[in-house]
């Protein structure tokens, strides 16, 4: 039987009113790392240590880069000023980058740093017109999806990401809603056609054979367990709040953010690795 365990790493004390938790991450490595809004100023706080970098974000996105750096983004931009900033754990910005305008999600992994962008950015001008792409750290594109892939669905907004093995990137993009396994190395990808009720999922996680799916068009907040092999479908449990999944060096499959607290979600399926279909590339 499939079930999921929640634990809830961070909650903002209620002595310190007036705070808005916008944003965190998760590392089994390195450990936790949010961004809240505070009295109009922006802080981070990294396994307890409160930072305030110095930087104008209004949308933060948090994210961990190495044991001694983490990404602070901000979802919007005017598409030329530096909205993608490197810190380090005393709160210095290091690098700075302009990552574009209309940022929906972005995942870190040794390969570089994956942004995708919603529609705003897509049909906008500058690199958001790529939906997804690939930088270095030090801001250069590696890998631009509509240039460097051919029969290709085309994302007007690239709804969910996740890491998958080595340097590839798993995405869920609209409107076509198929399931996308890429390669920026190989410049190739996988695509699986998704059952229509996982359509419009935010939150998106493969582990070996199966594809975990939360807060779609038709169940909002739940989570959907999905076969890749084999196209079965589970409803297993649901997530509260803001979700996005994880990578696969990570225990936990999924991060939420809810109200003034953030959790990871770990999804119990001894079922997992057994791979059911040969053709298929697991994550």
């Amino acid at each position: 039987m499939v079930s999921i365990v929640t634990y809830t790493f961070y909650s903002i004390v209620s002595e310190r009113s007036g705070i808005r938790l916008m944003d965190a991450d998760w590392s089994d490595q390195w450990g936790w790392i949010v961004v809240q809004r505070s009295r109009r100023r922006l802080e981070c706080v990294a396994n307890g240590t409160i930072l305030h970098p110095d930087v104008s974000v209004r949308f933060p996105i948090i994210r961990w880069v190495d044991s001694e750096r983490f990404l602070l983004a901000d979802a919007r931009s005017d598409g030329m000023s530096h909205n993608v900033f490197l810190v380090d754990l005393y709160g210095n910005v290091q690098h700075s980058f302009c990552g574009g305008d209309g940022i929906e999600d972005i995942a870190v992994g040794k390969e570089g740093i994956w942004i995708s962008y919603f529609d705003e950015g897509v049909f906008g001008k500058g690199v958001s017109a790529e939906g997804l792409v690939l930088f270095r750290l030090d801001g250069s594109p590696i890998f631009q999806y509509h240039s460097h892939l051919t029969d290709r669905p085309m994302i007007i907004d690239c709804y969910a990401i996740c890491k998958g093995r080595s340097s590839t990137l798993w995405l869920f993009p609209y409107d076509d809603f198929s399931l996308i396994h890429l390669d920026p190395c190989a410049k190739t990808m996988q695509r699986y056609e998704v059952p229509e009720p996982l359509h419009g999922s935010t939150a998106l996680c493969v582990r070996g054979k199966y594809a975990y799916f939360c807060n779609s068009y038709h169940s909002k907040e739940k989570l959907y367990s999905w076969d890749i092999g084999n196209g079965k479908l589970e409803k297993i449990g649901r997530i509260q709040g803001v979700a996005r999944g994880l990578g696969p060096k990570e225990t936990s499959h999924f991060i939420s953010v809810d109200g003034d607290s953030a959790s990871v979600h770990t999804i119990m399926n001894p079922s997992e690795y057994e791979y059911s279909a040969p053709h298929f590339a697991p994550s």
